[in-house]
């Protein structure tokens, strides 16, 4: 299904890259997804063209999340902060203005010149400042650029997600429709039985009340789905009610298990909000270098001169600075130590939880992948195989029709019961994709590349 979607694409109208510092390619790389910065040139009207070949056919998941990509104005929103933090970068490695000063002093008698003092001065402290400057504004845009990339994809993790349990739904009130459908017949048949006092008061009114609950069951279920198809038209970026269609059909289970140890490594090397919270330890300790005490004398150097009211004119250096006597950045440098000490505890914080989040759903998989095994090996054929029997039995007067029924109904059941578990899987199944920062199979793929942050020898134990 996933090769047809890419050939489907490719033939409409194919979008250039931006300049979004790689965002684009790393989400190609982690999802196999096209993300699109637009600055209101002519690739969006590409964007708009691709969007709209996409909604001509069925809407699998990887259709939705393509489309959340391109037409979600979140994406956008947050992919200005790269543009702020770009303009930061820019910022950093200007110069300040030069100052000039200027003093005319009148003289109170006639035939004498004004008195004119000038100077015009720059900030040579700037001279040291820039580079440091420019190094904690490239380690900002580095972090704006992972943080936009992990939102970005916790974006395509959420629409995944809701349009797993939307297929649930859907599925979900299909049997339980069939479920209704028994009922109502069980319902009628012991109405005609009570008529006849063929059926005591008590069972009449279990079989009215399990018809009643069962059509408060399609009542609920169609509330859920009321309000998972809004959710996923909010996240696919859509304010109207766009008409699309999607196959109810659940994919198939596609993990059996990997070891933990492989699968802690990958999210280490793989985890963008990570990678985040390293650059922020990064730029917070160069920050430290511009809160040094001769920072705040503020030194600047130039030229200066005066003409007196004899008309001598004079011109020299000029140097002016603050003595750092009350402030020389000592609060500034115990709040700076501060937040890297925090930084630094958020960081090993968030590696905890990215191991916990990786453990939680690979056991989730497995104890998921167990039940499914169950229904399908053992539940739904015992169910078969007593629905069968009862028909043998229904046939030759061993067995009444309200037996009959009944298994029918926990056969049904069982297949209900059944999707539900596949929706577990696939709503663990996301859970892992998103602790390990991106699609599995994508992300194993580059599992041999070295990681500059993380060791691997005994750090997962």
């Amino acid at each position: 299904m996933s090769t047809a979607v890419l050939c489907f694409i490719s033939a409409c109208t194919k979008i250039q890259r931006s300049d979004d510092l790689c965002v684009s390619s790393d989400i190609e790389r982690r999802l196999d997804k096209t993300v699109q910065w637009n600055k209101g040139c002519s690739l969006d009207d590409q964007v708009e063209c691709k969007i709209h070949c996409l909604l001509q056919q069925e809407l699998t998941v990887d259709v939705a999340v393509q489309i959340a990509l391109l037409n979600n104005p979140h994406v956008q929103a947050i992919f200005e902060e790269i543009g702020i933090s770009q303009a930061d970068l820019v910022e950093a490695g200007l110069f300040s203005n030069p100052i000039f000063d200027l003093v005319i002093r009148f003289p109170d008698k006639k035939n004498f010149v004004p008195d004119i003092e000038y100077s015009i001065v720059a900030s040579f402290i700037d001279l040291f400042l820039i580079p440091i400057r420019v190094k904690v504004a490239e380690a900002e845009l580095e972090q704006t650029t992972l943080r936009v990339t992990n939102e970005v994809l916790d974006l395509a993790f959420d629409v995944e997600q809701t349009y797993y349990e939307l297929q649930a739904a859907q599925q979900e009130l299909k049997y339980t429709r069939s479920i209704v459908e028994l009922t109502s017949i069980h319902s009628e048949i012991a109405a005609r039985q009570k008529n006849v006092d063929n059926v005591n008061s008590i069972d009449f009114q279990q079989i009215q009340s399990r018809f009643l609950e069962a059509k408060l069951e399609i009542a609920t279920i169609q509330n859920e789905i009321i309000r998972l198809k809004e959710k996923l038209n909010k996240l696919l970026g859509f304010c109207g009610d766009i008409q699309w269609t999607m196959s109810n059909d659940l994919p198939e289970i596609d993990y059996q298990g990997l070891p933990i140890e492989r699968l802690e490594c990958v999210a280490f090397r793989e985890r963008l909000d990570l990678q985040a919270a390293r650059f922020e330890v990064l730029r917070l300790s160069r920050k430290l270098g511009i809160k040094q005490w001769w920072v705040y004398t503020n030194g600047r150097i130039g030229i200066g001169g005066e003409r007196d009211s004899d008309g001598l004119n004079t011109l020299g250096p000029a140097f002016s600075a603050e003595i750092p006597i009350f402030n020389y950045g000592q609060a500034a440098r115990l709040r700076l130590r501060a937040e890297l000490r925090q930084a630094q505890d958020e960081l090993a914080s968030l590696e905890i939880r990215i191991l916990s989040e990786v453990r939680e759903a690979h056991k989730l998989l497995m104890n998921n992948l167990s039940v499914i095994n169950d229904y399908r090996d053992q539940i739904i054929p015992l169910q078969s195989k007593i629905l069968e029997s009862s028909e043998e039995l229904y046939n030759v007067m061993g067995l009444g029709i309200d037996r009959l029924l009944e298994n029918k109904r926990q056969e049904l059941q069982a297949y209900s019961n059944y999707i539900l578990s596949l929706r577990n899987y696939w709503m663990a199944r996301v859970q892992l994709d998103r602790a390990l920062g991106g699609k599995l199979y994508k992300v194993f793929s580059y599992e041999d590349e070295p990681d500059p942050w993380y060791c691997n020898e005994g750090a997962v134990e």
